[in-house]
């Protein structure tokens, strides 16, 4: 039977299990200790859980503090050792032009993703790692943009059940800051997937698998409220010339209009997870 919209929110607010959910994390991002800075907040509506932050042995955080690294984040083998992962999300990384055989620790992260997915343990692909995700489970290819993707997009969403989709505005504010982007087309062809949510000018912004075990959020839904302006500046500054700013941005006061958007999709994900553990 599938939950409504009240279940699903009270299921938000039920007391947590007797453990934790311990969900996986790899952290692809330039700079780990940021981005835990903006993922944490956007994870504080959501039920609760225990962090693992995963390291790949090609991710080499030379933007962070070797000793932090070293106290904070652990090889994939050394997180399941002991218990399982309830669940993984992998995070976007600054490789979305190159062709994935060009990247240097897909070959790490694609048996994670696989064995993950084989389980049946919830995953959660954002920006990159949607994309990373859709090609490693079901062959989805990415579509490579001539300029940036950047700025707010009004975003619809396409279907209406499912504990993701269920929860979701009719229509929202994401966020996005890319060069690539999923190939609708192929994806609207592919038995395994479904668009959730798309934006006119973004493309798919959500997908999911047909049985809503795998999650992909191309936008940056994590990302706080100046972050876009920061990276306009940050792009023009090094003398990029295939970047416009970013779309719905005022530069000198950007406005957040995808927080709630953000918390409550966090948030639903978290409680997938949860329901799956107890499930199985």
């Amino acid at each position: 039977m599938t939950a409504t919209v009240a279940d699903r929110v009270a299921g938000l607010l039920t007391a947590p299990p007797e453990r934790l959910p311990r969900i996986g994390i790899v952290n692809l991002m330039p700079h780990a200790e940021q981005y835990e800075r903006w993922l944490m907040p956007q994870l504080a509506a959501a039920r609760a859980f225990e962090p693992v932050w995963i390291r790949l042995g090609e991710r080499k955080f030379s933007l962070d503090d070797p000793a932090y690294i070293a106290g904070q984040y652990v090889r994939y083998a050394d997180a399941v050792a002991d218990a399982p992962l309830d669940a993984l999300i992998v995070t976007g990384a600054a490789v979305e032009h190159l062709p994935y055989e060009q990247v240097r620790f897909l070959p790490e992260l694609g048996p994670i993703v696989q064995r993950t997915a084989d389980e049946g343990t919830p995953v959660l692909g954002l920006c990159w790692g949607a994309l990373a995700v859709a090609h490693l489970l079901y062959g989805v290819p990415k579509e490579v943009y001539p300029t940036k993707v950047s700025g707010m997009y009004e975003t619809d969403r396409l279907v209406d059940d499912g504990p993701i989709a269920s929860v979701l505005d009719d229509r929202f504010w994401s966020t996005h800051s890319r060069y690539a982007g999923f190939d609708d087309d192929a994806l609207d062809r592919s038995p395994h997937v479904r668009a959730v949510a798309r934006s006119t000018e973004a493309g798919t912004v959500i997908a999911e698998s047909a049985d809503h075990q795998v999650v992909m959020h191309i936008g940056h839904p994590e990302y706080a409220g100046g972050r876009l302006a920061e990276e306009y500046r940050r792009d023009v500054g090094a003398g990029l010339t295939d970047v416009l700013p970013p779309a719905n941005v005022d530069l000198e006061q950007p406005v957040n209009r995808w927080r709630s958007h953000s918390l409550i999709f966090f948030a639903s994900w978290v409680g997938l997870v949860h329901d799956r553990m107890v499930a199985r």
